[in-house]
């Protein structure tokens, strides 16, 4: 995503936008609108168009995208020929992949909608220089709970707002070890965070697909136990961290924080509303009506960032305020995510495409992965997730494969709650690991480091030690 927080510009924001962009918003949006119908249940012609604006944003981003972004979408489509030719029928597998990648795309722009909001509220500057100038006792703490938060509305973009906040507060040590060091620390405690948020977030990738892909799984319940594993990850990132602090040398004299941010609680309460307004209601209508808590987003979390609009807009121009910035979401914003897009879109199609046929050629093949004890199932994606990212494979493929080629948790005689958390565990370590990461990019680039420095000699001893204690909370959850 974008890594800007800078207002946009008046004269910029008003300029007419393009007719193909204008084309390429609608369609983003009809697309989380349609998914957002079948959350609620409606059927009818609501699958059909969904797969319909997902193959039309595809076919209109294509000439407009990069590098990787092409590998994948020849991939798709020789995996989509690949079974309209050979398989009998090609629906049973194709349907599925539509599906997850449609739902996919709609997500990604439905969260979108509260970032676009998020990064120019100056209630969320506040927060996160708060979180940045805590004093040295707590400050990674602070950064490991506080990311966690953050991550809900940004994303990735949380990283950039509070790396860029802790740089901001770091600069004020006279001395360059010093300076170095607590920059390291902090940027460490904020991805730390990020990563921990993988494995509880319900505006999470990670936690979405694979409550969805674990037969049995509830992401209530995921959720619930997921903020264990966010528990493991940041203290055991806090444990390294405090090998770190004694790295200095004695009677180093360490600049104090901006005492009066530090101090000003009160700056965290937007962030504690806007975590109500998505948490209860989403859960309110999955026990009350049903409605899955990932489909209830779809509509949950735009309507939050309209009203956060108006909350903000000028008096007596709330109306023109929320149009104009409606518009620059839905013809600026969405059409300029068009590599995130695409890159999101496809990594879900192949992973559910690729996994069930090749889930069905072992089938064929009498290999089955059931005789694996289960206790040694539930530790692989902790290790393969992580390695996988390290030959630069997309979480969201390699999970979408990797699940279908599991047993279930019954056949395996474990909690579907264990293999779900085993799935997000890998996922999570993946964040900090694997220098293709947009996670570890953007910490090498304010650390002013190379991604290879950060995922290995900065991150590595602490994801070994995180994925230790995860093999073991989700074996004692089995």
């Amino acid at each position: 995503m974008p890594d800007t927080y800078a207002p946009q510009p008046a004269s910029e924001a008003e300029l007419p936008p393009a007719p193909l962009s204008v084309i390429i918003g609608l369609l983003l949006v009809g697309n989380i609108l349609v998914n957002f119908l079948q959350g609620l249940g409606v059927g009818g012609v609501t699958p059909l168009l969904a797969d319909v604006f997902f193959i039309a944003v595809l076919v209109l981003f294509a000439p407009r995208v990069r590098g990787s972004r092409h590998v994948f979408l020849a991939v798709l489509i020789l995996l989509t020929g690949y079974c309209l030719l050979v398989l009998p029928d090609p629906m049973r597998v194709l349907g599925p992949a539509l599906a997850q990648g449609s739902f996919i795309m709609a997500f990604f722009c439905a969260l979108a909608s509260l970032e676009h909001v998020a990064k120019r509220s100056a209630a969320i500057s506040r927060a996160a220089a708060f979180i940045a100038n805590q004093p040295p006792g707590r400050r990674y703490l602070a950064l490991g709970f506080g990311t966690q938060v953050f991550a809900l509305m940004l994303s990735y973009g949380a990283l950039s707002l509070l790396g860029t906040m802790a740089r901001r507060s770091a600069e004020r040590e006279p001395v360059p070890e010093v300076r170095a060091l607590r920059i390291r620390r902090m940027l460490q405690g904020a991805q730390c965070g990020f990563s921990a948020s993988l494995c509880w977030s319900p505006l999470a990738f990670a936690t979405v697909l694979t409550s969805a892909l674990v037969p049995g799984a509830n992401i209530n319940s995921v959720v619930l136990h997921g903020l264990g594993s966010a528990l493991i990850i940041v203290v055991a990132g806090w444990l390294l961290d405090r090998r770190l602090k004694g790295s200095l040398p004695a009677g180093t004299v360490i600049a104090p924080p901006d005492r009066t941010a530090a101090r000003d609680v009160r700056a965290l309460w937007p962030l504690l509303w806007l975590l109500a307004s998505v948490a209860i209601p989403a859960v309110l209508l999955d026990v009350i009506w049903g409605i899955q808590p990932a489909r209830a987003v779809l509509g949950l979390v735009p309507l939050i960032a309209g009203c956060w609009v108006m909350i903000e807009a000028r008096r007596g121009a709330r109306l023109s305020d929320l149009a104009l910035r409606s518009r620059s979401f839905g013809f600026g914003d969405l059409p300029g995510y068009k590599g995130e897009i695409v890159l999101l879109s496809t990594a879900g199609f192949i992973g559910s495409a690729a996994g069930a046929l090749l889930a069905g050629a072992i089938a064929a093949a009498g290999v089955d992965l059931g005789a694996v004890p289960a206790r040694l199932l539930l530790v692989l994606p902790i290790l393969l997730v992580p390695l996988a990212g390290q030959a630069g494979l997309n979480p969201i493929l390699f999970v979408s494969l990797f699940a279908q080629l599991l047993p279930s948790p019954a056949e395996m005689g474990v909690t579907p709650i264990s293999l779900v958390l085993a799935l997000t565990s890998g996922w999570a370590l993946t964040a900090p690991t694997s220098p293709f990461t947009a996670s570890v990019m953007i910490i090498s680039r304010l650390g002013g480091v190379t991604p290879k420095e950060v995922a290995f000699k900065w991150n590595g001893p602490f994801v070994a030690c995180a994925a230790l204690a995860l093999a073991i909370w989700v074996q004692l959850l089995a």
